[in-house]
């Protein structure tokens, strides 16, 4: 069977991803940690990565939008920690926001 270009474009690109951050560590001093459980970064297809983490992201509290200079990422055991710096927000974060992170991400569990 001949491949078509869209065949191995379609193969090579990811599909991007959403997942709802529950509450990780909430009385850090420095940071709102925050895990989206059982998830991680996609694996690049090539050998050179294009993007760094923050830009593979995009972030969402309440519906709106949170700038990369507003956040780390980590990966950890239990999944991709997202921890948001609490001198950037005049707010406190807790269990009942709604935040939503959408980017190149793949479930391992």
């Amino acid at each position: 069977m001949k491949r078509t270009l869209l065949d191995i474009t379609n193969t090579l690109s990811r599909n991007l991803q959403r997942v709802v951050l529950k509450p990780y560590n909430l009385d850090d001093s420095n940071y709102f940690i925050f895990v989206a459980e059982n998830w991680r970064f996609a694996e690049s297809l090539r050998e050179i990565p294009t993007r760094n983490s923050e830009n593979r992201l995009t972030i969402n509290i309440n519906t709106q939008y949170i700038s990369s200079k507003d956040y780390i990422t980590e990966i950890s055991d239990s999944g991709l920690l997202i921890k948001f710096k609490k001198s950037n927000f005049a707010y406190n974060l807790d269990s009942d926001d709604y935040i939503e992170v959408i980017g190149d991400l793949e479930n391992y569990a």
